[in-house]
């Protein structure tokens, strides 16, 4: 079986940077991650610091070029991925492997049209809780990587690889019987929890103790649901449920990525979510109200934070 021993990382956000800190562990040269600039240079400064642990991985210039990556990790936000690929270009080589840490079901075909479909495992982590403050990443929960081939062979060559890395470095994953729907499934758990929980500032714990975050999750979830047969994938009601089973099991205090971009004046990533949920709805005449409403709710908050002056 083959040995993956070169990692390159684009996109040390919380997410990125808790896997960077693994694979440090791991062996330090293993793990490189794209970024240049005041970022790439803070980075060479300070570290990355995980749980009161401060690594140092190498830096790779964006757009630049050098030894190929075994594993090529791309954890950045959907309206950076355009700029993530030609970032990270001149690191993937024929044999290289690509696992998206992105949410959405689209990054893989786009990632896939850039180098290759026969490159691409599908992936998404789950179950994370990893929240980044003043460049500092804290987290209780490290979820696990749930990925796989779309073909849905266990004993795929590349699987089989990631899976062997990923023992070695202590991050938990899972590979299910299919890797499509198992996607939708945390497609709904985004559109229902990351998007409800910006709206209305709800921390995890929101939606175990406050049944109206709960039932408004249910209802942008369901929507999902709706439009999923129409692209041939079926949630069920058990489905529904292991979403909301999940959030109970992460920290009360902990928040969604969409809230915290929210709450940092950030770009949110409603166009994949709301925007996808609209489109296919539109797409296969599925009424989707609650999602429009959603949509229209958070681009509502970007607009505000642009007049401010402060969406980054």
């Amino acid at each position: 079986m083959r040995t993956l021993n070169r990692v390159v990382l684009c996109g040390a956000g919380a997410l990125g940077a808790t896997y960077a800190e693994r694979f440090f562990a791991l062996d330090p040269t293993c793990i490189a991650i794209v970024a240049g600039g005041a970022r790439g240079a803070r980075i060479a400064r300070d570290g990355l610091t995980i749980d009161g642990r401060t690594v140092h991985p190498r830096c790779l210039e964006p757009g630049g070029k050098g030894e190929a990556a075994d594993l090529l990790l791309v954890g950045v936000k959907q309206h950076h991925l355009a700029q993530a690929i030609e970032d990270v270009r001149g690191y993937v080589g024929e044999g290289t492997l690509i696992v998206s840490l992105l949410n959405g079901i689209s990054s893989e075909e786009i990632l896939g049209r850039a180098f290759g479909p026969e490159k691409l495992l599908n992936a998404f982590v789950v179950g994370i809780d990893a929240v980044r403050e003043d460049g500092v990443v804290r987290y209780s929960s490290i979820g696990r990587l749930v990925f796989g081939a779309r073909s849905g062979d266990r004993s795929d060559a590349r699987v089989q690889a990631v899976r062997a890395l990923l023992e070695r470095a202590g991050i938990p994953y899972e590979i299910p019987d299919d890797i499509v729907h198992a996607q939708w499934w945390k497609f709904m758990l985004n559109v229902g929890g990351n998007q409800v929980s910006a709206v209305l500032r709800a921390p995890f714990g929101a939606f175990v103790t406050v049944p109206e975050v709960r039932e408004l999750a249910r209802l942008a979830a369901r929507e999902v649901m709706a439009v999923a047969p129409h692209e041939g994938v079926q949630l069920t009601e058990a489905d529904l449920e292991a979403m909301f089973a999940l959030i109970a099991r992460l920290g009360p205090e902990g928040k969604t990525s969409m809230l915290q971009d929210v709450e940092a004046g950030r770009k949110t990533e409603v166009e994949i979510f709301a925007g996808t949920v609209v489109e296919l709805g539109r797409r296969h005449g599925v009424p989707t109200p609650v999602n429009a409403m959603l949509g229209q709710m958070l681009a509502g908050l970007e607009g505000i934070a642009r007049s401010r002056g402060s969406l980054a």
